[in-house]
Formats: C-alpha cells, structure tokens, sequence
C-alpha cells in the first residue's frame, strides 16, 4: 500500500471498518511511514474529541432546537493544520457511543448543505427507531429463490422476501422467499428448500443467524442499520443528498440517497453478486411527522446502469407477532438432511491437485451416475433429489480460480453447465480444502 491508498484509508482505519487485509496493509505502510503516521494521529485525536462532544450531547434531545443551542454554547472546533482539506479528501466516520449526537453536532458546526442534511435525517431516523422489540418486514430481491438470501442479480426475476423477529429474552425469527425458509423457534434453527427441492436440515439449538441470513439480521436492527450506513458514508465519502417528497399516503417524505461502494475490489469473484459485495444507490424515505424509515431502495450499478435488485416496501415497528410465524409444518415426505456433515474419510493418496480440478472430476461424477465418487468431494449424503438434478449433466465451461471476501481461503470456481432437463446453470462452486484429507471438497454453489 502506497502514501496515496493509505491517507485514503485513514478514517476508515481510525473506525475500524477496514477488511482484515485492508487494515493489514494501512498498519504495515504506517510502522515505515513517518508523514503517514503523523496524519493518523491528527484524525485519531480528532476522533476522540468527536466522540467525547457525541458522549456529552447524547444525553440530551436529538430535536433541532436543542443543536441550535449547542451550536451556540460549544466553542469553535480547534482545528488543526490542513483539516478542513482533511475533511474534504475523506469525510469522517464516529464510533458508535454516541454516534447520532455527534454527527449532528459535527455537521451542525463543520458542513452546512445537502450532505448535512442526509446525515441528519438517518441520524434522527435511527434516533426514532428506539429500541424494537419485534419487527416484520417485506419487500422483493432480485435473486433465485432457493438460493442464498444475499444473493442478488439484475438477470434475476423478483422475488418476494419477508422477515419476522422477536428480540429481548426469547429471541426468535424467521426469514423466507418463495424457494427457501430459515426458522429459529427459540429451541432449534431449521432450513427448509421448498419444492422442487423439498429438503430441510435442522440444527438442535437456537442460532441468533444461520443459513446466509446475517444481511436480513442487520435490516431488522434498523437503528444500528441506519447508523452503521451513515458511518461509512462519511468514513468511505459516499456522496449523499436529500428531498423531499409527497408519498401515496398523502404525508410528506424526506428521501435521503447515498452512492455505497463494494468494500472489495473489482477483482473480487462476487462484486455485485451478494449485496455486501456491490456498489449500490441506496434510497431511504423516512416518515417527515414520525422520522421512521418508511421504505428503503437499492439499486445494483454497474457499468451497463443501475437495476432495482432490492425494495423494503412494507415495516411494521412493534408489531404484536403471531404465534404461527414461529411454526412450520413442512410435508411428509421432505427428505432429511444431517445437521453435521458427515465423518470425513481416511486421508486419501489420490486427490485431486487443485480447486478447479476437483470442480471437474465432481462434475463429471455427476455427469455419468457416479455417486460414490461425488460423495468424496460433498459432505453431506447424496440423496435421490441431489442426483435427479445434477444426474446427467454435461458441462459447458469450467472458470479458473479465484477468492472473494465472502468466502475467505475458500476457491471460487466460475461453472455454466447444462441439466439433464435442458436447462443451462450459470453459478460458481464454493470449494474448501480439507485438513484431513489434504484435498478440496465443494461446499456450496449448486
């Protein structure tokens, strides 16, 4: 990492919201790096006097007239030398003490306008959230239905997805789309792949996320959500703006939009595949009476434009939750998967020498019947449902390796094949390496 990509880290490292290479990289330039050094230190001390203002004017009312008169009590900011450019090249995060207050306060004193004001609204919309004791929302994801809830795609159809959680001493939630359900029943934690698939795997203890559902945990704490989003606007510089509007209700709109870039490179295996992973335009409308988020909007951009992948239409703050959201009754004849995966083998002599080779003979297994060989390289059982849709396939292309931040040491390898059925796939293979064996298996991207 060179001075340039450091000093455009520096906030970011300062909040801690630098991947683990990231901020690898921005500590090993800073240990040779005297004038880099230098620069931390003044945003760092600047920080902590953000923060102590955050912590002081937190015990008070977030309303405007009450920042009015803290504009007018607190001195002027003792700005160092070359901040203001600081601030202009880089923007500034807050650590979460306080958070809200502090942003306002160093809006209120520091930036003036239209960024102010977005900065505002989300500060007074997490504000307004308070504490939740249940949440259900809905809205639509483009994406496939019984895949991943993260993962999004503009070649995708829009699926409706909805979510229900109850916080506090009995947690419980869950999370469904058209192909796939994750319940936690406050006693164990089931995944059920609707029809065609009709399998379920269930976990005997409560999981406070599982299944790729951490994304839909993080919407529901939408207090943390909108704070979190506002930190790394100003840590990271996304450009944000605000307007106003009049909403089918009648009632009157504040709309903040921030640009929200991938926190991967473009080289990442999955830049813009799962929400984490892509640039978006995000679209807040808060309620201008209440200041709660009324809907919420992103759209995927690429180079080809933006597309509408995911809309939060509908949130019902405190709702009183039904016990049957916390039920399922899944058909007779659902096939079982095991919860664990399955005792591994002895260490083999004869495995495959790399990820996109073990890709390979784990298709071709599947191509001509071969279950037996399959199970070496899939740890869970190869029930009739796995073999009637991967029985027979034949494949088109096979990528070359790569890794993505979603995934950590895992090898991505890029597939299209081609089903028994006559339906073409496009998807990449997950692959591991296993300590016992020595080899790769694959561990999702079917």
């Amino acid at each position: 990492m060179n001075c340039t990509e450091c000093q455009e880290n520096l906030v970011a490292c300062v909040e801690g919201l630098l991947l683990a290479e990231e901020a690898r990289q921005c500590r090993a330039h800073l240990e040779s790096c005297a004038a880099c050094r230098a620069e931390y230190a003044a945003i760092e001390g600047l920080q902590q006097e953000l923060v102590a203002r955050g912590q002081r004017a937190a015990e008070v009312s977030l309303v405007v007239p009450v920042m009015q008169q803290i504009r007018q009590e607190r001195r002027p900011l003792d700005w160092r030398a070359g901040m203001g450019a600081l601030f202009t090249r880089w923007g500034f995060g807050l650590s979460a003490v306080g958070a809200a207050a502090a942003i306002m306060i160093f809006f209120g004193l520091a930036a003036p306008g239209a960024q102010a004001k977005a900065a505002q609204l989300m500060a007074k919309g997490a504000q307004a959230i308070g504490k939740l004791r249940t949440i259900h929302f809905r809205g639509q994801v483009r994406t496939l239905p019984g895949d991943n809830f993260s993962l999004v795609g503009p070649e995708f159809e829009p699926v409706p997805i909805e979510f229900w959680e109850q916080f506090g001493p009995d947690p419980r939630w869950r999370a469904e789309k058209s192909g796939r359900l994750v319940l936690m029943d406050g006693q164990s934690t089931l995944l059920y792949l609707k029809a065609p698939a009709n399998v379920a795997l269930k976990v005997p203890h409560p999981m406070s996320e599982a299944f790729d559902t951490d994304w839909l945990h993080r919407i529901a704490d939408l207090s943390e959500t909108l704070t979190e989003q506002l930190r790394q606007a100003l840590a990271k510089n996304w450009k944000m703006s605000v307007a106003t509007e009049r909403g089918s209700d009648g009632r009157a709109k504040s709309v903040v939009t921030m640009q929200a870039k991938a926190p991967v490179p473009e080289t990442d295996a999955f830049k813009n595949r799962y929400f984490d992973l892509s640039d978006t335009r995000q679209v807040y409308r808060f309620d201008s009476q209440t200041e709660l988020l009324d809907s919420m909007q992103a759209y995927l951009v690429a180079k080809s434009g933006e597309v509408l992948v995911f809309e939060l239409n509908q949130i019902d703050y405190n709702p009183t939750l039904d016990e049957d959201v916390f039920q399922i009754h899944l058909p007779a004849d659902v096939t079982w998967q095991q919860s664990e995966p399955k005792t591994p083998p002895e260490k083999e002599t004869s495995v495959p020498k790399s990820a996109k080779e073990t890709a390979r003979v784990f298709f071709e297994a599947c191509a001509r019947g071969d279950w037996a060989e399959v199970q070496r390289f899939w740890k869970l059982p190869v029930d009739d449902y796995f073999k009637q849709y991967l029985g027979g396939l034949e494949v088109i292309t096979l990528g070359d390796a790569s890794t993505s931040a979603l995934f950590g040491t895992a090898q991505i390898i890029p597939y299209e094949i081609k089903l028994k059925s006559g339906v073409v796939k496009k998807h990449a293979l997950g692959l591991k390496k296993d300590g016992n064996t020595g080899g790769w298996y694959v561990d999702g991207g079917l």
